[in-house]
């Protein structure tokens, strides 16, 4: 995914069976995680189920990430994952690349 750094990005999808069929269950645990690289333990940024991730009844898991998130971070490329729990089993379910690309306008105006 890549979007401008400091903007509001939202992004849904839908946890999918051995089948490629939608889950309709809420899982349990849910973590979308941040970090500069696979090695370090430094977080950017994360959101938890319930915080910053929210599920409908659709199926379909909501994810926004704000302006604040993102106003302070580096421009270019993150690693990030999402992860789920369910009665003590973890799953990684995605696996990918954040790029924050370059702002113009800071903070709604501010030069």
């Amino acid at each position: 995914m890549e979007f401008t750094r400091g903007d509001t990005y939202k992004f849904k999808f839908q946890r999918l069976d051995s089948d490629n069929q939608p889950i309709m269950t809420k899982t349990e645990k849910m973590w979308f995680t941040v970090k500069t690289n696979y090695y370090t333990e430094d977080i950017k940024l994360q959101k938890t189920l319930d915080n910053g991730i929210k599920y409908t009844e659709d199926g379909y898991y909501h994810i926004t990430i704000e302006h604040d998130d993102t106003k302070d971070l580096s421009y270019g490329a993150y690693v990030c994952d999402i992860q789920v729990e369910n009665a003590g089993v973890v799953q990684t379910i995605y696996k990918g690349n954040l790029t924050l690309t370059n702002e113009v306008t800071f903070d709604g105006g501010v030069a």
